[in-house]
């Protein structure tokens, strides 16, 4: 059973005055919410017939398409999170290197793993961005990029372990 109860005024506790109930949340836009605030946040998951594969790559190459965020205030500041895992194809000492790439540029989001014993290597990439002069309504996006460090054992974004998302969340600048 559900019970309404509906009033315009409240009555303080001594019985001295009333308490008026107004909407206290209307006319509130991003513009008024304090330096700070979360405005926004949005997850995705990378699909599985986006990814390229291995690569051999001396070079920086996309690895899983790209997604497009559309930025909501003027001078926010981003907290991109991507997580995924960085694999070798054999168990022998090279360097492998992933990227995270926001309208082309790097903002210092970048892994590498050398190793022989560990041929996954799970990364977290969590950075917070507030140099990106952000104007509402533009449109930015991220890739996740792979090179390796060998011409002949190849580096990849693994999907086994756990499948590649990315969290962005705007903040108020």
């Amino acid at each position: 059973m559900t019970s309404k109860l509906k009033t315009d005024v409240l009555e303080t506790v001594s019985g001295s005055g009333t308490i008026a109930l107004t909407n206290q949340l209307s006319g509130m836009t991003h513009a008024s919410v304090p330096a700070g605030s979360l405005l926004k946040t949005s997850s995705f998951v990378y699909p599985a017939a986006n990814f390229v594969g291995d690569t051999t790559s001396a070079s920086f190459i996309n690895m899983g398409g790209s997604l497009s965020y559309t930025v909501v205030n003027t001078g926010s500041a981003l907290r991109i999170t991507h997580r995924f895992t960085l694999a070798g194809s054999v168990a022998t000492s090279y360097w492998r290197y992933a990227r995270v790439l926001i309208d082309g540029v790097s903002y210092g989001m970048d892994a590498a793993q050398h190793s022989q014993d560990n041929l996954y290597l799970p990364v977290t990439i969590d950075q917070y961005i507030d140099s990106l002069s952000l104007t509402a309504g533009q449109v930015i996006v991220i890739q996740l990029q792979a090179k390796s460090g060998s011409t002949t054992h190849n580096t990849r974004i693994y999907q086994s372990n756990h499948t590649p998302s990315l969290v962005i969340q705007e903040i108020k600048g």
